[in-house]
């Protein structure tokens, strides 16, 4: 009987003890990135570079693109970010080209990161540090983005059932095998 109340007592503390989630990409001359996941305080750690790459093959590459923005957006709102780090060099010949482009990029930037964050969430960030610097009378583009993310076991095994659960076909969104004719509220 102790052995059973110990086990599932550490099964909780097993499932609230966080994981941290840190992506790294680069493109600079030749693109590089890092996923790495540490777990238990750092005893155990994956990792996935751009030396040992991962090969996903999957005919639907639309619906998985979905799937994977989806459970990004998941685990930023079940998550905390501890760190997000985004820095864009653009240099140009012409200044007013590059004035122009920094403009651009910095609307895409917000636009991107409104997507994928609420205001009040941008708020909590510990460390957060967005810049787009222009670089006169030189051709470069360059970009560094680092995101560290903080989230528990509970979290990454629901967001691991979602996919799965989409990926083999299942639907999203559980209905009964009798459907009325007012479901959905449609009058």
């Amino acid at each position: 009987m102790y052995y059973f109340i110990f086990f599932m007592l550490l099964c909780i503390i097993l499932f609230f003890i966080p994981f941290y989630i840190e992506g790294y990409y680069e493109f600079t001359h030749k693109p590089k990135y890092k996923f790495t996941i540490t777990y238990l305080f750092g005893l155990i750690k994956k990792e996935i570079d751009s030396n040992n790459r991962l090969v996903v093959v999957n005919n639907e590459r639309n619906k998985s693109t979905l799937d994977l923005i989806e459970n990004i957006q998941y685990f930023i709102h079940k998550g905390k970010i501890e760190k997000l780090y985004l820095k864009i060099n653009i240099g140009l010949k012409d200044p007013a080209i590059l004035g122009i482009m920094i403009g651009v990029v910095w609307a895409i930037t917000n636009t991107i990161l409104a997507y994928f964050f609420k205001s009040d969430e941008m708020d909590k960030i510990k460390e957060l540090d967005v810049q787009v610097v222009p670089l006169f009378n030189s051709e470069v583009f360059e970009l560094f983005f680092l995101c560290i993310i903080k989230v528990n076991l509970v979290y990454i095994i629901i967001a691991y059932i979602r996919f799965l659960k989409t990926r083999k076909g299942g639907d999203s969104i559980a209905r009964a095998s009798y459907r009325g004719v007012n479901e959905n509220y449609n009058e």
